[in-house]
Order: structure tokens, then sequence, then C-alpha cells
């Protein structure tokens, strides 16, 4: 089922979104209809995807950045000592998992409510159901491209909106050299961890970004960020 038009396009807006909503269907469900089971197990498939969103995916995908950047250091870098390689994230009482098609039931119960004769605009606007155009066209991402200090080093955040899109494909290219694949990332901020090319020499490094939809990408480069890293 393809996402409704008062579902938020951007990651964060739509964790605060069905927030909301999940705080909101106890208070108006029941004279919607809805039962108390109902109203509980949107809460839990809820609380599991947000979970999921919030949590679970940046820090597996952080994972698997610190593990590329160690599998380089490892075939290519400097030093004399072993090195261990970083530990996953270990995640500590996480909700109960729910079965697939969390969005499904939801846009399903959200078109029932308003099918209810005690529904009203005045609901529909607490619970956010309340379709909010977008006209803008965004042919390609417009994202940001920062130095931070990460818990190991420095590190460049990628922050985009992918306006309905499944997410970005990041090219880069470190001191003018040849555009390399770097990833396709779906959750934002996305970080490029790797390590200096030279270790202790300053880099350039340049990304552009194409959509990323049904794990191809497609339409135009972006413009291009430039970072300068290890300053």
């Amino acid at each position: 089922m393809p996402a409704q038009r008062y579902f938020p396009q951007s990651e964060a807006d739509r964790i605060t979104w069905l927030n909301n909503y999940a705080a909101k269907l106890p208070v108006h469900g029941p004279s919607l209809g809805l039962s108390g089971e109902e109203i509980g197990n949107t809460q839990a498939d809820i609380a599991y995807l947000v979970w999921l969103l919030h949590t679970w995916n940046p820090a597996i995908q952080q994972d698997a950045l610190q593990a590329t950047a160690f599998k380089n250091l490892i075939a290519s870098g400097n030093g004399t000592l072993a090195v261990a390689p970083p530990a996953a994230t270990v995640f500590s009482a996480p909700p109960g998992p729910r079965p697939p098609g969390v969005l499904n039931r939801l846009y399903n119960q959200v078109q029932r409510l308003k099918l209810h004769a005690a529904y009203s605009e005045a609901i529909g606007q607490d619970l956010g159901v309340i379709a909010v155009a977008d006209s803008s066209e965004h042919p390609v991402p417009v994202f940001s491209a920062t130095l931070e200090q990460g818990p190991h080093g420095s590190r460049v955040r990628l922050d985009y909106t992918k306006y309905g899109h499944d997410g970005v494909a990041i090219d880069s290219r470190v001191a003018g050299g040849a555009w390399q694949f770097l990833a396709s990332a779906t959750q934002k901020p996305t970080y490029d961890e790797r390590p200096l090319a030279t270790p202790q020499v300053p880099e350039i490094r340049d990304y552009r970004l194409r959509w990323w939809d049904k794990d191809q990408a497609n339409g135009e480069w972006s413009a291009v960020q430039t970072v300068l890293v290890g300053a």
C-alpha cells in the first residue's frame, strides 16, 4: 500500500507523527469504534517501528561503516600493534517484535476511523490524519555535508530529505580523484567514517547524491558538497 498524503516524507517527521498518533489513539479510538485490544496492538506496532527507525537501523548502519573502516585499516593501514575489530551494538530492552505490515495496518485503521460516524475534522487534526499537499518538485537531492567529532574520531555527517524516495545513492571522491560509490542510504543522518588515505594528512572529500529507489540509483546528480577532513 503506498504512503498516504498525511504521512510525512522525512524519517524524523514520520517518527514524530507515529509517536503523536500512538499517544492520541487512546483518546479518540474508543469513540471511533476501536477496542482496547486493537489500540494496544497499534501502539505495540508503532513502538516497534519507531525503535527500528530511530535506534536499530541507524546503529546497524553505523556498525557497517565501522566494519568497512576496520576492514580497510587491516588491509591497507599502518602500525605494528594488533587491533581488535569494533564491537557490534548491543541493544538493551528493545520492544517486542511485531508482524510485517505495520504501516499497511495503520493506513487501513485510519481509513476505518475516517468512515466512522463520530469522526470529525478536529479529531483528524489531533491524530494527524488530515492530508497536507506538497506541490514542491525535488528532481535531485538537497543535502549538507559537515565535519563532526564521532565516537572514533572525525567523521563527515550527511543530512538530506527523501521527499518520498526510498533514500539516496552517495558518491565520493578524495583529493579530486575519481568518483566512487560510497553507499546507498535510507536513514539519516549518514556518516562517512573512512580513515584518511594517508594517516595524519588532511584530505578534501567531495560528495554528490542521486535518488535511490527499489535498490537502484536514479535521476540526476546533486550539487557537490566539499569537506576538509583531518585538518
